[in-house]
């Protein structure tokens, strides 16, 4: 009888262990795919084709950053995503390169938060860093950005990082 109590708890420990480990697959998939879609956002950009940054976009999605303004209170501001994507799609003289890292997923079903430290350069010319935070949903196409927030400085950067991140591409 004993035996059979030690075989049916190791049977169950390791249909325990293959369900964690197939979720685990799962999550870490989801969690490429995430990443996936932000990327793909930024590639608009670089590129300078709206249609590429728009597609990853769902309706209604929403761009913030929280900033101070000209009083010095930090607020959220807005900029309508439309006029964003319309900038996007314009031909730049100089690339718009956002490069990413130190990036954190977390999925709670069909909910992904996607948060990073992010530099923009001009070209070559350093912008501003910060970090980003994007909320997405799981459509029936994929992963969708609802809402972007960003920081913005030009302090504090680690440039060695962000050089880093635009040498990926």
């Amino acid at each position: 009888m004993r035996h059979f109590f030690l075989l049916l708890s190791m049977a169950v420990l390791s249909l325990t262990a293959s369900a964690q480990t197939k979720k685990a697959a799962t999550v870490n998939q989801d969690a490429k795919a995430v990443e996936a879609a932000v990327v793909k956002f930024f590639d608009g950009m670089r590129q300078s084709d709206s249609t590429l940054s728009r597609s990853v976009l769902a309706p209604g999605a929403r761009l913030q950053s929280v900033a101070k303004g000209k009083d010095g209170m930090v607020q959220p501001r807005e900029t309508p995503m439309q006029k964003f994507i319309e900038m996007v799609g314009q031909k730049h003289e100089k690339m718009l390169d956002e490069g990413i890292w130190n990036v954190k997923v977390n999925i709670d079903g069909d909910f992904a938060t996607l948060w990073c430290d992010y530099a923009l350069f001009v070209g070559d010319t350093f912008s501003h860093c910060g970090v980003d935070a994007f909320q997405l949903y799981r459509a029936q196409d994929g992963w969708k950005i609802f809402s972007i927030t960003d920081t913005r400085r030009k302090e504090g950067c680690d440039m060695k990082a962000a050089e880093a991140s635009r040498a990926k591409k």
